[in-house]
């Protein structure tokens, strides 16, 4: 890995639609998870040493570069070996009591970062058996809506250009065609010549056609991360006019644990870190404005 790839992907987990953005280089990961409702975010940055090392205690090594083309993977869809969860620190802690046929340890308070963190699962599907690579991810907050206002207009932007060029590729196609359509016209024109205009103008009409298709693509995934934006704006902006009037936990709700399944329990990798941290305080209310 040269140059830092970007990827992104919708993904519909069982606790609601999600966005996935990864980045990869040739030696750090960072993955960062977006709620479609909330807009709450959640991200973490891992190197080689921390992957290699996560993936050697669940008893299926894999190196970092195999990892992240599993995570990509997964991530759009292109094999069936491997598959993305979400999962909160309760379904987490219930997976891993799947695992040893232990009880499961009680859940923790609701002001602890743990019940905010996130754990995005790689699961990697072998013939008898499931590894589960858990990956750690902190509550970050929500984005700030002068960011999201910054982030629309340029996308917009982006759009506009695309479909600019889009229409500059559709008028040299007409142009082209035109010219052909008057040489042909003309008495007494040249067989050898037409026909070398003809090849060029059958060449450049693939060409036109591939470029449109891919400008065509290009404006529909961007349209479709503006609509996305838009709408992570329109939530974020709604929930900051209610937080004048009621003060809100930044904290999301806990999630619902998993329901306990009947085939055979996976294997988990046990994160690194601590299952301990500081109880988070609430925050003071503030007074309520004058009418």
């Amino acid at each position: 890995m040269g140059e830092p790839r970007y990827l992104q992907a919708d993904c519909a987990f069982r606790n609601g639609g999600h966005t996935v953005r990864l980045t990869l280089t040739r030696s750090a990961l960072e993955v960062e998870v977006e709620a479609h409702l909330t807009a709450d975010q959640w991200r973490g940055e891992f190197n080689a040493a921390f992957i290699e090392d996560l993936t050697h205690k669940t008893g299926n090594f894999k190196q970092f570069s195999i990892f992240c083309s599993m995570l990509e993977s997964a991530l759009m869809k292109s094999s069936e070996s491997v598959s993305l969860e979400l999962l909160t620190y309760a379904d987490l802690e219930t997976l891993r009591s799947r695992k040893v046929g232990g009880t499961t340890r009680p859940a923790p308070p609701a002001t602890s970062p743990l019940s905010a963190k996130r754990y995005l699962i790689l699961v990697y599907s072998v013939e008898f058996d499931r590894i589960h690579y858990p990956l750690p991810l902190p509550y970050v907050g929500r984005p700030d809506p002068a960011a999201l206002h910054r982030l629309v207009r340029e996308l917009k932007e982006e759009l506009v250009q695309l479909r600019a060029r889009l229409q500059q590729a559709l008028e040299e196609k007409r142009a082209a065609e035109t010219a052909l359509w008057a040489l042909q016209q003309e008495p007494g024109g040249g067989t050898a010549a037409l026909r070398r205009l003809e090849e060029e103008l059958l060449r450049e009409k693939a060409r036109h056609q591939r470029e449109h298709r891919r400008l065509a693509a290009e404006a529909k995934a961007s349209e479709r991360r503006l609509q996305l934006r838009v709408r992570s704006l329109t939530a974020e902006l709604a929930s900051c006019r209610r937080g004048h009037k009621t003060p809100t936990s930044t904290a999301p709700r806990p999630q619902e644990r998993c329901s306990p399944s009947s085939t055979r329990p996976p294997p988990c990798s046990a994160s690194r870190e601590s299952c301990g941290g500081s109880q988070g305080r609430p925050l003071p209310r503030s007074p309520s404005p004058a009418g």
